[in-house]
């Protein structure tokens, strides 16, 4: 009777036990599909601010946690320029970035604990109300790439001797999606920028021309295209080589864009021959940067291989109001833009170059084009 009754009692433990180890089998499935579903979203964001976004804003709410932050090793400036571009909330974010790797190399593994004995408490701004925290090295390929930095006020979520998989494949995840987002970022870039130059090349000009007068159109402002092209050119590369004539190229390019607004763009549109969209302007306006560019150009010789080259520019600039951009189809718009900005660079290079000229709205005269003096 007393062997039944232990059986009995045997047989119960054991079912209580399976009972318990089938219920961690389902939990762990479901955590396994919830991450499963979040590799799927980092996978298909849109860019490095999807990614950025998914893990600092929606990976907090979704899975309970009081903080996420992100260390990003950044030496080059390259995510910074790319946040800088995004219209994204970056001030709410929990971010950092950082030119050298400090810290990274000393975080090889991953940290489950008090947030009191973090290693590194830097991932945590303003962590004091923490009770526990994960520290995930973000590595590829035996580099750092950050870290991500979970956070609870439950003293438990996370400690030591739990089981990492979990953690360590979120991590894998994050270092795979990010790298291939700036990876994609460079490669886009090699596409629209000029190799010699480092500013914008034609295609993105003609991509970005459009947009602008979109934009402008939508806004109610005015858009300016300038022309510009480097006056005798083709005397420095039959005296001096191409060589030095690549060198003044990008020496001009440098000195165009030293003056330009975040909303300005200069591209290379051919040869020596670069173009600038200044949104916003009045025509006065207009004037006074061109001039100021032709100005900055000329300003100093450009020293190269021992060599003092005097260099100037011819200036070609149409200005366009939102009400006369809108009175067209915006690809026939663009061409009659950039037509007439072509057409004052032509008179500025007729008329002596090293100057600046406007194209204006045909007045009674018939004359479409006036010449602005070489000063203000």
């Amino acid at each position: 009777m007393a062997e039944k009754a232990r059986l009995k009692q045997e047989n119960l433990w054991l079912r209580e036990r399976l009972e318990t180890l089938l219920e961690a089998a389902r939990d762990n499935e479901r955590k396994l599909d919830r991450l499963t579903a979040l590799e799927m979203r980092l996978l298909t964001a849109d860019g490095l601010v999807g990614i950025l976004t998914l893990l600092l804003e929606d990976f907090p709410r979704e899975y309970g946690l009081d903080h996420v932050g992100l260390a990003l090793h950044d030496p080059d400036g390259l995510i910074s320029g790319i946040l800088d571009i995004a219209s994204c909330p970056r001030e709410t974010w929990s971010l950092k970035l950082l030119s050298a790797a400090e810290g990274l190399d000393r975080l090889e593994e991953l940290y489950l604990g008090e947030y009191a004995s973090c290693p590194e408490p830097w991932c945590f701004e303003g962590g004091e109300a923490l009770g526990s925290v994960a520290v995930l090295p973000v590595q590829r390929t035996g580099r750092y790439l950050g870290v991500l930095a979970l956070g609870s006020r439950c003293a438990v979520r996370y400690r030591e001797g739990m089981d990492t998989y979990l953690l360590r494949r979120l991590a894998a995840m994050v270092a795979i999606c990010i790298e291939n987002a700036l990876a994609a970022w460079r490669l886009r870039e090699l596409g629209v920028t000029d190799a010699l130059t480092g500013v914008r090349n034609r295609r993105f000009f003609d991509l970005r021309l459009r947009e602008e007068m979109i934009r402008v159109v939508r806004e109610r402002q005015s858009l300016a295209c300038l022309f510009v092209d480097i006056d005798h050119f083709k005397a420095v590369n039959d005296r001096y080589g191409h060589g030095v004539g690549d060198q003044v190229i990008a020496t001009v390019a440098d000195r165009l864009g030293r003056h330009l607004r975040g909303s300005d763009l200069l591209a290379r549109y051919g040869g020596e021959e670069f173009v600038m969209l200044l949104p916003g302007l009045d025509r006065r306006e207009v004037r006074v940067v061109a001039e100021r560019v032709r100005q900055v150009v000329c300003g100093g010789a450009v020293e190269v291989d021992g060599y003092a080259l005097p260099v100037t520019v011819s200036i070609g600039a149409a200005h366009w109001p939102a009400q006369r951009l809108a009175m067209q189809p915006m690809d026939a718009a663009a061409r009659d833009l950039l037509r007439e900005a072509d057409d004052a660079l032509l008179l500025a290079k007729e008329g002596g170059r090293n100057r600046v000229v406007m194209a204006g709205l045909p007045p009674p005269d018939g004359m479409s084009l006036e010449l602005l003096p070489l000063g203000l």
